[in-house]
């Protein structure tokens, strides 16, 4: 188990992190750039103080900023952290890179490579290896060393897409196979959601809001939450609502059909300013009175009026939070 309670000093603003992991779970920290996601794992792996606070991982307190006071050195911790950089040493085969942590038995060895699919490359040089590989072997060294937590800071961001869904999946086997707790940090929404049991939304140092990926999704806690994760405008939730004064329905591009269907959700009529292609489908800017929203549609809209259903949407009060089911249609706005 991996529990964090803490406060860190940045020039720009404290970021607060409170946070545990179960062993094999896997958490996604998600926001912005700047949000103070690295701050977090970087304090985890012991290479930033706290103002205030103390981590704990399976029952070893790693930081305490209270009597007795504990900061265990980074290289004592058993933490391991995977930047985007593999850091493998250059001078070095991968045979040795993967065994520099900790010696390791040949079976041990031998049985990781063949799951990280590296088995014909330990006699190869850094130099020699594909973006993938390399992320492979300093995976690999991680596992190596026994870490009792595995902090993965965008490793995959600069390989394409099919790469990294393949290394994503990797790690999320050998981290439930072997029950370590994992933390990966990303700005990427789907990077996020194909890693984690549980998605943690930050900005500007806060959690704004913890559950299951869909379910932040789907039930954004607040405005500021939903356009992070994808919203694309707002709208007044009803014919007596003004723009700005009172409930908004999100709207989030994939919860959109053509069609006025009041059955189904919320019917929002505007005008097609913009289209192109998005994927399979066509993404098209709508502005509604005062308000403006993007949305994808299997066809090419036509120019003009458009009438759109949002399934199920999201509404949210004049400060911004999410409103329990119905309570926009009891304020008198639907």
């Amino acid at each position: 188990m991996l529990s964090v309670d803490v406060e860190v000093d940045r020039r720009d603003f404290p970021v607060r992190a409170a946070l545990e992991v179960a062993p094999g779970e896997r958490v996604a920290l998600f926001g912005p750039s700047g949000a103070g996601k690295t701050t977090v794992l970087e304090v985890i792996a012991g290479l930033v103080a706290p103002r205030r606070g103390g981590i704990e991982l399976n029952g070893r307190v790693l930081t305490s900023t209270t009597a007795p006071v504990v900061d265990v050195p980074a290289w004592q911790r058993r933490v391991g952290l995977l930047r985007q950089d593999p850091g493998l040493f250059p001078h070095l085969p991968v045979r040795a890179n993967l065994l520099y942590a900790r010696s390791s038995s040949g079976a041990e060895l031998a049985a990781l490579a063949r799951e990280l699919d590296i088995e014909e490359l330990l006699s190869a040089m850094p130099a020699r290896l594909s973006g993938g590989q390399r992320h492979r072997v300093a995976l690999g060294r991680l596992l190596l060393a026994h870490c009792d937590t595995l902090l993965l800071d965008e490793p995959f961001a600069s390989l394409d897409a099919a790469l990294r869904r393949s290394l994503t999946t990797l790690v999320k086997h050998l981290s439930s196979e072997r029950s370590v707790p994992s933390v990966l940090v990303t700005h990427q929404l789907a990077d996020a959601q194909a890693f984690a049991d549980r998605l943690v939304v930050l900005d500007r140092g806060q959690f704004l809001q913890t559950g299951a990926p869909d379910e932040v999704v789907l039930r954004p806690a607040s405005r500021r939450v939903a356009e992070l994760v994808g919203y694309l405008g707002f709208v007044p939730a009803g014919p007596s609502a003004r723009p700005g004064a009172g409930t908004a329905a999100g709207v989030h591009p994939d919860r959109v059909v053509p069609g006025a269907d009041a059955s189904r959700g919320f019917v929002v009529t505007g005008t097609v300013t913009a289209a192109r292609p998005s994927g399979a489908g066509w993404e098209a800017d709508v502005v509604a009175g005062d308000a403006a929203f993007t949305c994808r549609l299997p066809s090419r809209p036509d120019p003009g009026r458009l009438s759109v259903t949002l399934l199920d949407p999201p509404y949210f009060g004049q400060d911004g939070t999410l409103l329990a089911p119905g309570e926009h249609i009891r304020a008198g706005h639907g």
